[in-house]
C-alpha cells in the first residue's frame, strides 16, 4: 500500500496542481464566453470526450495489465497499438463529421465538435505512450506531462479568448495542449530508451482487438454514462440552460482527479494479485474502499459549502448553476467508493461479459432517466438523475465484486 501511495502522489500532485489550474480556467472561460457560448464549448468538449473514448477502445488497459505482467512486450505492443489507434482516429472522425453534418442544424456547435475532436489524434499518441509508465508504476513522469499538457492549454487558452476568438479559441487550446502532451512523453521515453522501434504485425493488431474490445465498450459506455447529459441537454434545452448546468459538472469532474489518480496506481497491483495473491488483493480491497470514503465525504464538504460562494463572488451570470452544485455534491462519495471496485473487476477477463451487461443497464436507465425528465425539469432533472445513477452504479458493482470475487477468497 505504502508504494502505491508513493506512485499515487505524484499524480495527486500533478492532478492536484492542474485542476487548481482547470479550476481558475474554468471560471476565466466561463465569465468570458458567456452563458451560451460556453454551453456550446461543453458540448464540443462532451463530444471530444465519448469519440476519445470510441477511439482508445480499451487499449489503455489491456496495454497496462500486459505490459505490467511482462515488461518484454512494451516495444511489441506501443506501435502496433499506436498504429491501430491513429487509424481507428481518423475513421471515427470521418463518420461523426458526416452524421453530424446531416443531423446537427447548428453550424456553430458542429464547428466546435469537429474541431475539438481533431485534439484526439494527439492525445492518441499520448495515451498510449503513457500507459508504458502506469503499467511500470513510475507515475512521476506521467504527472509531470499532465501538468505541462493542462499548463499549455490554460496559457494558450487565456491567449486566444483575450485575442477575440471565443469558443473557437478555446478549443484550439485544447489541441495546442494534447500536442504538449504527446511531445513531452514521447521525450521522455526517448532519453530512457524506452520506444524501440518494432514491426507492424497483424497478429499483434489482432491481438490487441481482441484483448482491448471488452475494455472498449466498457469505455465507451463509461464516458456516455458521464456526457450524455450535457448532450442531451444542449439538444432539448438549448445551449444557454447547458452552460449553467456545464459549470456546475465541469467543477464536479475537477474533483475526480483523486480517485483517477488512486485508480492509475491500484489496477496493475491488482492485475498481478488476482493471479498471484488473492488474500492480498481482498485485504487490499476493503483498505482501499474505506480509504476512498473518506476522502469522498471530505470532497463532498468542500464542494457542498465553499464552490457556492466562490460562484456568487466570480460567476455573478450563473447563480443559477448553485442549484446543480448543491445536487450533484452528493454524488462525489459514491464517485469514490465505486472506483475500487471497478479495479478489481477490470484487472481480470473472468467478469467482462458482465460487466458489460451490467454497465449496459445502467447506461440505459441514465438516457431514458435523462430523455423522460429533462424536457420538463432541465438541468435539475440532470443532476438528480446523476446522482441516482452513481448510487445506483455503487451499488450494483460493490455487490457484484463481495459475492462473485471477494467471497472465493478465504
Amino acid at each position: 500500500m505504502g508504494q502505491i501511495f508513493k506512485q499515487t502522489s505524484w499524480l495527486l500532485l500533478a492532478q492536484g496542481i492542474t485542476r487548481l489550474i482547470g479550476f481558475f480556467y474554468t471560471i476565466f472561460l466561463a465569465k468570458n464566453l458567456g452563458v451560451s457560448d460556453f454551453g456550446q464549448f461543453s458540448v464540443a468538449l462532451a463530444y471530444f470526450s465519448i469519440i476519445s473514448s470510441i477511439v482508445d477502445f480499451g487499449f489503455n488497459r489491456f496495454l497496462i495489465k500486459e505490459i505490467a505482467r511482462d515488461k518484454s512486450k512494451i516495444s511489441d505492443l506501443i506501435w502496433n497499438v499506436a498504429m491501430l489507434r491513429l487509424t481507428l482516429t481518423a475513421i471515427i472522425f470521418a463518420f461523426f463529421a458526416v452524421i453530424l453534418y446531416l443531423a446537427d442544424p447548428d453550424k456553430i456547435r458542429l464547428s466546435l465538435i469537429l474541431l475539438a475532436t481533431m485534439a484526439i489524434l494527439p492525445q492518441s499518441v499520448a495515451l498510449t505512450f503513457d500507459t508504458i509508465f502506469i503499467a511500470l508504476r513510475n507515475l512521476k513522469f506521467s504527472a509531470i506531462a499532465l501538468f505541462l499538457s493542462s499548463s499549455s492549454t490554460v496559457f494558450a487558452g487565456v491567449i486566444l479568448i483575450n485575442s477575440g476568438m471565443g469558443a473557437i479559441g478555446a478549443v484550439n487550446a485544447l489541441i495546442f495542449g494534447q500536442l504538449i502532451y504527446s511531445f513531452v512523453l514521447m521525450l521522455f521515453l526517448f532519453q530512457r530508451r524506452a520506444l524501440e522501434l518494432s514491426e507492424i504485425r497483424l497478429e499483434v493488431i489482432k491481438k490487441v482487438i481482441r484483448g482491448s474490445l471488452p475494455y472498449g465498450l466498457l469505455g465507451v459506455l463509461g464516458l456516455l454514462y458521464f456526457r450524455v447529459d450535457t448532450v442531451l441537454l444542449s439538444y432539448i434545452k438549448g445551449s444557454f440552460e447547458t452552460g449553467i448546468y456545464a459549470v456546475a459538472y465541469r467543477f464536479l469532474e475537477a474533483v475526480t482527479f483523486i480517485p483517477a489518480a488512486f485508480s492509475a496506481a491500484i489496477f496493475p497491483v491488482f492485475a498481478r494479485l488476482h493471479d498471484s495473491s488473492p488474500g492480498d488483493l481482498k485485504k487490499l480491497y476493503f483498505k482501499s474502499l474505506k480509504i476512498m470514503f473518506i476522502l469522498g465525504v471530505v470532497t463532498l464538504l468542500g464542494y457542498l459549502f465553499v464552490l457556492p460562494q466562490i460562484i456568487g463572488i466570480f460567476l455573478q451570470n450563473y447563480l443559477s448553476s448553485i442549484v446543480a452544485i448543491k445536487i450533484l455534491a452528493l454524488s462525489i462519495p459514491f464517485m469514490f467508493i465505486h472506483v475500487p471496485a471497478v479495479a478489481v473487476l477490470l484487472s481480470t477477463d473472468k467478469y467482462l461479459g458482465k460487466i458489460l451487461i451490467l454497465s449496459f443497464l445502467i447506461l440505459l436507465f441514465n438516457i431514458v432517466s435523462n430523455l423522460t425528465f429533462i424536457p420538463q425539469f432541465g438541468f435539475i432533472a440532470a443532476a438528480w438523475i446523476t446522482i441516482i445513477s452513481e448510487f445506483l452504479s455503487f451499488i450494483i458493482f460493490f455487490l457484484f465484486t463481495k459475492n462473485e470475487v471477494l467471497k472465493r477468497v478465504s
